[in-house]
């Protein structure tokens, strides 16, 4: 097995399990990063391709680790820009209803609570499990006729839990419903095949899991959905021609085909995509699957080990489990003052709502589990 933690800056004694907050830009990543400052602190060292270059590198990456094709790919600053794009551009209003599960994360929970000055319902489905997870069962059943959208997290930030998409999928196509899915806790970190999904859209933040800079992220359209929705802002690297500054098209002119036209402004921000890149070659190297299978191992351990008075509050099933581990004390107080022993011992984790979320990445070691088990069994 590689050792994938020396692809990563010294942690110094900290034990880092938190990569649901802040994935750590591997060591590669770092470099391009100063790369990328050294060419604006010398700007006559940019070369005018690199805008052309970096965006085609970054949009090919991207569409070889979720299996797509690269006309799918939209470059943007993070996962709720795309929600936005469907939020707005399907044209919803009275009567029409947007399902998503109870305890979504605010970048795809306020965009469609917005649409109810247009008289567009949200329909929040409640948990089928302790956790506070709801089941891809549940949310596809909730799917009826006036549903025009289901939008849920493939993992959740809250509880760690998992929804399978293609039983949602199934349902909404029965209706003719959008689907969206927040990947921001999932992509990088478990095998996602966007256009065998089936999926119209996959919006992640790429500081997770994904391990590129703040201010980075992807959305992948399907092409039915990029068929639907109108360019109402409009970027104007997504215009044919565009980078020919002699040869402006002036009067009529075409849009670039696919994702690209939802790009966000700003598109070749080489201080994002230059360490971005070196981020999904990275993740390429190592395969999603490999990154999900590390992160279980080191959560199984955290759950085989568990200190008395600790219980997971986290879906464990298989259809539901994912990579990450939540964990609760007898009460959200006992639970809060194990995360201040946590961070006074440099363990650092999330506390969301009242359990403890767990989170690793291929950095992490089981050193750093048993870190964590030994400060949680030594009490207040």
């Amino acid at each position: 097995m590689r050792n994938w933690e020396a692809r990563f800056a010294s942690f110094e004694g900290a034990a880092y399990l938190d990569a649901a907050n802040h994935g750590p830009l591997p060591l590669a990543a770092v470099r391009a990063g100063r790369e990328a400052l050294a060419l604006k602190e010398r700007p006559d060292r940019i070369a005018d391709g690199l805008y052309l270059r970096l965006t085609g590198e970054v949009r090919a990456l991207a569409a070889r680790l979720f299996s797509c094709r690269e006309e799918s790919v939209a470059l943007v600053n993070g996962a709720g820009g795309p929600v936005n794009l469907v939020a707005r551009g399907l044209g919803l209003g009275a009567g029409d209803e947007v399902l998503i599960p109870e305890g979504e994360f605010p970048s795809n929970y306020y965009p469609w609570l917005w649409l109810a000055r247009r008289g567009v319902k949200v329909v929040e489905v409640e948990p089928d499990h302790p956790s506070g997870a709801v089941s891809a069962q549940r949310l596809a059943a909730r799917v009826g006729p006036r549903t025009r959208v289901v939008a849920f997290a493939h993992v959740s930030y809250l509880h760690g839990g998992r929804i399978d998409p293609a039983p949602v999928v199934e349902a909404a196509r029965r209706v003719g419903a959008v689907t969206v899915a927040d990947g921001s806790q999932s992509a990088g970190a478990m095998p996602v095949d966007f256009g065998a999904s089936g999926l119209d859209l996959y919006a992640a933040s790429a500081y997770k899991f994904l391990l590129g800079p703040y201010g980075t992220g992807l959305g992948l359209f399907s092409p039915a959905l990029l068929d639907r929705l109108a360019v109402d802002d409009l970027n104007w690297w997504a215009v044919k021609g565009s980078e020919d500054f002699n040869h402006l098209p002036r009067g009529r002119f075409e849009l670039r085909p696919g994702a690209q036209r939802f790009d966000a402004h700003e598109t070749a921000s080489f201080n994002n995509l230059m360490p971005f890149a070196e981020s999904l070659r990275l993740l390429l190297e190592a395969t999603p699957a490999a990154v999900q299978a590390h992160c279980r191992a080191l959560c199984d351990r955290i759950l085989h080990r568990m200190p008395e008075g600790f219980t997971p509050a986290s879906p464990l099933d298989p259809p539901q489990r994912s990579h990450m581990l939540c964990i609760a004390a007898g009460t959200p107080q006992a639970t809060a003052a194990a995360h201040a022993r946590l961070l006074a011992a440099r363990v650092h984790v999330s506390l969301r709502g009242d359990r403890l979320r767990i989170a690793p990445h291929l950095h992490a070691t089981p050193a750093d589990a048993d870190r964590l088990l030994s400060v949680l069994s030594s009490g207040g």
